[in-house]
């Protein structure tokens, strides 16, 4: 149940602004105070990577959490312990 909820949230969001338009725009502004052109694309492209990398690591903590999660429950299930 908690996988479809977190599943059904992810896909709403994403359906409003992509991930990728997003780190852009954080880039953007970010880096749009720089005057030098090739600093600011360095800048920019390094804050898209830089949020690549973050939401990459995000990901992967939650779907080490639902495993969690749903190997605890197995265990309760195993165990003989009631549902909530």
């Amino acid at each position: 149940m908690k996988t479809v909820l977190a599943l059904s949230l992810m896909v709403v969001a994403a359906a409003c602004v992509s991930n990728g338009e997003f780190d852009r725009d954080r880039a953007y502004a970010k880096c749009e105070s720089i005057s030098d052109k090739s600093s600011r694309d360095r800048c920019i492209a390094d804050a898209i990577k830089r949020a690549e990398r973050e939401r990459e690591r995000d990901n992967d903590r939650l779907a080490q959490s639902h495993d969690d999660a749903e190997r605890r429950e197995l265990g309760r299930e195993i165990a003989g312990a009631e549902k909530n």
